[in-house]
């Protein structure tokens, strides 16, 4: 019995030894088989990437076919020989030409709403290399905004706006005071007949109506009521009365004097002989046949975001600036454009499927500036759903898509006054549940790779653990226990095994183990000064960047690999780390700049962008480049095919305005110190330094014979200078504005010069003498080089509805003069047939800047346009087509 029963230990001892190794075992064998399932989860990706690459680049062969149906084949340019000195790169000379890349053919027109892809024309919302499919219509989650965008619909006529037929609203009757109202043909008031008006005090305007209404078809007549003083042989004039929302004006065709007000200030502009006698005030400009559409997207927004580069299975980089979210392959160096957005991203997500994007806005002053999450897909650019419009309160800091459950919900925190935490089922465009994520500012918030419906934020002095459970969200505080808690958690990330990490201001990176709320461990100076960026490649090791400028990899037990990049100075510290291609990363950094590369060797720029707002823009006469300035005083010459800065400069003072020679030889900078800077446009070079005035320089321009440069200043006065042996000399002072100088123009002949000024005045001056011309009824008929002033007869058209003249920044007319660019206070580049000398001139519209335009500009073939945000910091190049 005693044997038996040892035997019969022996065998339970070692059953109890079996099953302990086993459940020993057991947590490796399903980590092993989750990792197996990642594998082929990743290989189910690149097979997806696979078809939507190849889908891609057949859309982009087909597109090229059907333009070559449509258009005529352009020659490429010949490049001329590169420059090997002072580090410049090869120019193209004017009479090559510039080179022209495939268009895509332009897709049917649909209403705005519904619309995510096409050219970025008045019609369309996104850019892209090829003819994407039709998208369907983007569900919202909330309709309330519909209501708020009503009242700037209801239009009766607008000279800017986008005549855009979806969700428009109908026009209100027109009251029984109203000094304007509109009619159908046979309307007239009770008991009265049409032909009564004239002993009432009515003057009749035969007008089609689809031309104030352009969704009517209908016949119409136009009746506007003012008293009957004089001959109505003599007033060929239409006024349009303050308070109807309509520019105020009119005409008196026997002096040719087309008065407007703005601000109740009345300008006199005088309509050139050739229009004199034919002009009328109610006719309308036709929108030009050419559109716009995006080319390229220059700059990052890196300063004041985190979390905004990632790499897509097709090989693109998708991140934003300005109200553009950039998908940008460097190896075909391409880009294609999400424009959706009616304000500045903020932040971005990608989908577990790695297509699926979603990017939050933050609100703005106009009525469809509101903040919201659009949730779209990369291949074809097509808005699926739009989140939050109306619902959220200020800007959308942060979103994620959830990991285990395909993805189906979206987290998304409101940097409102309550900084709310919402979480979307996006695919129904509903809302699961939200509640305060914090008392503070939340920088990030991310599911948990491993736990279903377990998500995590972090901010301003704390860590929250949220648990999503029967459709409500529970909050635990993270407890940094004996440790002092940091002013920021800035960044965080998870291990391949749940844990989770983060990086504070102190520069430490904290270890949280699954399941927990409170730090397991601690790593002291791991940066010196802020993180700013977490990642877990896919090795399993752990990748850090602070404000100190170094990349630091660290193994899975957090020591140091010895692996170690430090960032050139010039570029900024690590703002994101993300996966690159192999064992390529991807960083964007604090001056907005994209770079790639890995640890054996420097990475290299992909992308540049401003880092203060940009004012000054000029193209150059002969070659391919332009030129960029911006407040953080630093000047960037481009190159418009390789789309790579060609030189740089730091000027050390903040950059206004900016324009090269007729040759382009030379380029004049003006700063906001009043002093401006003559360069040698291939030496970069200073030939000639001179301050007039402490106030900055806001315009500047040579002479079209290039003998002369012209300055406008702050301080409300004209510099006028001549080219000389040793520099340039003072010839002129012209003093007579009352407000500092907006934009000037020369005359074809070098001899005149005229100038727009902050309270709506248009002087004119001789060049030689700097004295100003009190008759400016002499110069109706006078050729100008360049418009660019906003204010004069031939560019009255471009000022939106109800304008105080302060709306529209810049403008200019084309080399060829039949088309003339605008951009405004709101973020618009329009695109306007050339003169547009009416009220009513029907325009292109094009989204991609989020702030206030400052600068437009042809290129020497008109086959491109240059347009500069300010705020946004973003340099857009635009092709006419």
């Amino acid at each position: 019995m005693s044997k038996s029963h040892g035997n019969h230990l022996n065998v339970t001892k070692s059953w109890h030894e079996m099953l302990e190794a086993e459940g020993a075992a057991l947590p490796l064998r399903v980590f092993d088989l989750e990792k197996l399932v990642r594998d082929q989860q990743d290989e189910i990706t690149f097979l997806k990437s696979t078809v939507a690459d190849l889908q891609r680049r057949l859309n982009v062969v087909d597109g090229a076919r059907a333009v070559s149906k449509l258009t005529s084949v352009q020659s490429p340019m010949r490049p001329s020989p590169q420059r090997l000195g002072n580090g410049l790169h090869g120019g193209y000379d004017r009479a090559d030409g510039p080179r022209r890349r495939p268009m895509t053919a332009q897709k049917s027109r649909r209403p705005y709403h519904h619309q995510s892809t096409g050219s970025l024309h008045s019609d369309g919302h996104s850019s892209n290399s090829v003819s994407p499919v039709a998208s369907p219509s983007p569900t919202y989650g909330h309709q309330r905004h519909l209501a708020n965008r009503a009242a700037p619909l209801n239009k009766r006529w607008s000279s800017t706006s986008d005549f855009q037929p979806a969700h428009r609203a109908p026009a209100a009757s027109p009251s029984p005071t109203a000094t304007v109202s509109l009619r159908r043909t046979g309307q007239t008031p009770r008991g009265r007949r049409p032909e009564s008006y004239a002993g009432t005090g009515y003057v009749l305007f035969e007008e089609p109506l689809d031309l104030w209404r352009p969704n009517d078809n209908r016949d119409g007549t136009l009746i506007s009521r003012r008293p009957l003083g004089g001959s109505l042989s003599n007033l060929n004039r239409a006024v349009v009365p303050r308070g109807t929302g309509t520019k105020d004006m009119s005409y008196n065709a026997d002096d040719g004097v087309l008065k407007i007000f703005l601000r109740g200030r009345p300008v006199n502009l005088y309509a050139p002989s050739s229009v004199r006698e034919e002009y009328n005030v109610n006719g309308a400009n036709p929108a030009p046949q050419r559109k716009l559409k995006l080319e390229w997207a220059y700059g990052y927004r890196g300063k004041d975001c985190r979390n905004n580069l990632y790499l897509l299975p097709t090989g693109e980089m998708v991140y934003f600036v300005a109200g553009v979210v950039v998908l940008y392959n460097v190896e075909d160096q391409m880009q294609r454009h999400y424009t959706a957005h009616t304000d500045d991203v903020k932040c971005l997500a990608v989908h577990p499927n790695r297509f699926t994007i979603a990017s939050g806005q933050c609100s703005g002053t106009k009525a469809d500036a509101q903040a919201q999450v659009h949730v779209w897909d990369s291949v074809s650019l097509n808005t699926l759903h739009v989140l939050g419009a109306g619902d959220l309160e200020r800007s959308v800091s942060c979103v994620a898509f959830s990991q285990l459950d395909g993805g189906s919900l979206l987290a998304c925190v409101d940097e409102g006054q309550e900084r709310t935490l919402s979480v979307w089922e996006w695919q129904r465009a509903a809302k699961v549940t939200e509640n305060k994520a914090s008392l503070e500012t939340v920088v990030d918030v991310q599911w948990h790779p491993l736990d279903r419906g377990v998500l995590m934020t972090c901010g301003r002095q704390h860590v929250n653990f949220w648990l999503l459970e029967a459709g409500s969200l529970m909050r635990r505080q993270g407890v940094f226990g004996g440790r002092d808690r940091p002013k920021y958690v800035t960044c965080m990330a998870f291990t391949d095994t749940g844990d989770l990490i983060t990086g504070d201001s102190e520069g430490r990176i904290l270890l949280w183990e699954r399941g927990g709320n409170q730090v397991a461990r601690t790593i002291k100076n791991a940066h010196d000064g802020a993180l700013f960026t977490l990642l877990v490649d896919k090795t399993g090791n752990i990748i850090s960047g602070g404000k100190d400028g170094k990349i630091v990899q660290w193994d899975r037990a957090l020591s140091r690999t010895g692996s170690v990049l430090e960032l050139p100075e010039e570029f900024g510290a690590p703002r994101i780390v993300s996966q690159g291609r192999g064992c390529q990363l991807l960083i964007g950094t604090t001056r907005n700049c994209i770079l790639a590369g890995d640890w054996t060797v420097l990475p290299r720029l992909v992308a540049r962008g401003h880092t203060d707002e940009v004012w000054a823009a000029a193209v150059h006469p002969g070659r391919p480049q332009f030129v960029t300035g911006a407040w953080d005083g630093h000047l960037l010459v481009w190159d418009v095919m390789t789309h790579a800065p060609v030189w740089e400069l730091g000027l050390g003072e903040g950059i206004q305005c900016a324009a090269f020679s007729p040759d382009g030889s030379q380029l004049a900078v003006g700063l906001v110190t009043g002093r401006w800077d003559v360069l040698d446009a291939d030496t970069r070079e200073t030939v000639f330094s001179r301050s007039d005035g402490a106030e900055p320089i806001q315009a500047v321009a040579f002479s079209p014979d290039g003998r002369m440069v012209a300055l406008g200043s702050r301080n409300n006065t004209v510099y006028i200078y001549q080219a000389t042996d040793g520099g340039f000399a003072r010839v002129a002072k012209c003093t007579g504005h009352s407000s500092f100088v907006t934009h000037l123009d020369w005359s074809a002949d070098s001899a005149f010069l005229r100038t727009n000024s902050g309270d709506y005045e248009l002087l004119y001056w001789t060049a030689a003498t700097g004295r100003q011309l009190t008759q400016p009824s002499q110069m109706r008929d006078t050729e100008w080089a360049t418009h660019t002033c906003t204010l004069a007869f031939n560019s009255i058209g471009i000022y939106p509805e109800a304008a105080d003249g302060t709306d529209v920044n810049t403008c200019c007319k084309s080399h060829r003069g039949h088309l003339m660019a605008s951009g405004d206070d709101f973020g618009k580049v329009k695109l306007f047939g050339y003169p547009a000398n009416k009220a009513k001139s029907h325009h292109q519209s094009c989204r991609g800047h989020s702030s206030h335009v400052t600068h437009v500009q042809f290129f020497s073939e008109d086959d491109r346009l240059l347009s500069a945000g300010g705020r946004d910091m973003a340099v857009l190049q635009w092709t006419v087509e």
